[in-house]
């Protein structure tokens, strides 16, 4: 079931972004369930070098703080005062339709804030993009809540072939019994059991239960058939030392880990490795093993300018060298 949704989310946003013609998805799904999409936004991105694509998932505080996460996002310094968010935000999409290159490319710009703390402020911005005539090569992918639509209706009611509205569920519990389900099936492929097992170490983590963690980790290494997810087993494992208190163990599995990652140039792997030991060697006051592995983190996410920001902001806030 859980499988079957996410194909579904996937074929759908896919859609979105090949098709020949501009659009604007409104997307109601739980503060959780964000999460997904942004994820199949990324592997979109990932898969369709051609276009380019921003995403930004910060909570909506205000509707000004968030455009102006918006802006950070993809690498622009946002306007001081940012006195009409939305107006704004229009001005920023001509501006990257202008750097796109010539030729059949989009632009996909997706607002997926992970809590929306002023719904009627987003709501307002929503609510203008659906009236906005848009460029041909734009997509828009806008987050509304499940539970208290404000502008999914509007866009579902909408005459225009250039609007779709889509309600995502997918409940922690079913997602739970899947993952466990499959991490314990015998008849399952060995790498669908182990990322399944590693959701599971995750589910620990979070719980306190690090030896059951471990545990997990070591099984999904034993179980993985390809490098990638071998290495992110390990990955994973060098996280729950470190939340166990072993910090030279973290240190040394996690610095072999990465230079395999690097050596085979699995860049997810590197870029959660990069930053897990920026922010371990960081604590350690190594500021300049810090900044490398910030650096290391910035060029990983190389498809990715959300993730690129960061890893630049932590760098610049370490203290000078």
């Amino acid at each position: 079931m859980p499988r079957a949704r996410l194909e579904a989310l996937h074929t759908l946003l896919a859609g979105l972004v090949a098709r020949p013609e501009p659009g604007v998805l409104v997307v109601a799904c739980t503060d959780l369930e964000v999460f997904y999409i942004v994820h199949t936004l990324t592997r979109l991105d990932e898969q369709n070098p051609a276009d380019r694509f921003f995403i930004c998932a910060e909570s909506c505080t205000t509707l000004a703080d968030y455009v102006t996460h918006v802006f950070r996002a993809a690498g622009r310094t946002p306007p001081d005062p940012l006195d009409d968010p939305a107006a704004r935000f229009l001005e920023l999409c001509t501006a990257l339709l202008d750097d796109l290159p010539h030729g059949d490319h989009h632009l996909v710009v997706a607002l997926l804030p992970t809590e929306m703390d002023d719904h009627p402020g987003f709501s307002s911005l929503a609510r203008l993009l659906l009236q906005h005539p848009l460029d041909r090569r734009l997509r828009l992918v806008l987050r509304d809540d499940r539970h208290d639509p404000h502008h999914f209706d509007l866009a579902a009611a909408s005459p225009s072939d250039q609007h779709f509205a889509h309600i995502f569920s997918l409940p922690p519990e079913l997602v739970v019994a899947s993952v466990r389900t499959a991490a314990h099936d015998p008849r399952a492929r060995p790498d669908d059991r182990a990322q399944a097992l590693l959701q599971l170490a995750c589910q620990d983590l979070g719980h306190g239960r690090q030896a059951d963690a471990l545990a997990r980790c070591d099984v999904a290494h034993s179980l993985s058939t390809t490098p990638a997810l071998q290495l992110l087993a390990l990955a994973f494992k060098a996280d729950v030392l470190r939340r166990n208190g072993d910090t030279e163990a973290a240190l040394a599995l996690a610095n072999s880990t990465l230079q395999r990652a690097v050596a085979l140039q699995l860049h997810p792997v590197v870029l959660h490795l990069a930053l897990a030991l920026g922010d371990l060697t960081r604590e350690l006051g190594r500021p300049a093993d810090a900044a490398t592995c910030f650096e290391l983190a910035e060029k990983a996410a190389h498809l990715n300018p959300e993730m690129q920001a960061r890893a630049r902001a932590l760098r610049a806030e370490l203290p000078p060298c």
